[in-house]
């Protein structure tokens, strides 16, 4: 966000509040974006591994990664565990998406009110 001051438009306390909402806004926003792009990147992970795990005999051990550490887990309860963490995922993804959706209101909104005000002397644009 950039202000430049050529016509000396007076920023009271509320259009300090308000350009600093947006910003939190704004923060949050990209916040939420990067999520949702490593879920999907861990959706894809655990889809390959469930797709690696069909060539395997079900009673095969493998290694499981739980927190920081890997037991041995049947392929079958391998399978299982991916499918939880599958629609854990999906979960967050959704209520990430949610979020994202009320935050870029918000920031229309202020966005609306802020250009009303300011014009071409606020830029709150990405770039």
């Amino acid at each position: 966000m950039k202000f430049t001051s050529t016509d000396n438009i007076e920023v009271d306390r509320q259009d300090q509040q308000k350009i600093n909402s947006f910003s939190r806004f704004n923060m949050q926003y990209h916040e939420l974006i990067r999520l949702n792009q490593a879920r999907k990147d861990e959706l894809t992970r655990l889809s390959d591994s469930k797709d690696e795990m069909e060539l395997m005999d079900d009673d095969e051990k493998i290694p499981f990664k739980f927190g920081d550490s890997f037991i041995r887990v049947s392929v079958d309860k391998a399978r299982i565990l991916i499918d939880e963490q599958v629609a854990n995922i999906k979960k967050q993804f959704e209520e990430d998406t949610k979020k994202i959706e009320e935050t870029l209101k918000q920031m229309k909104n202020l966005k609306a009110k802020l250009y009303a005000k300011f014009g071409s002397q606020i830029n709150l644009d990405d770039e």
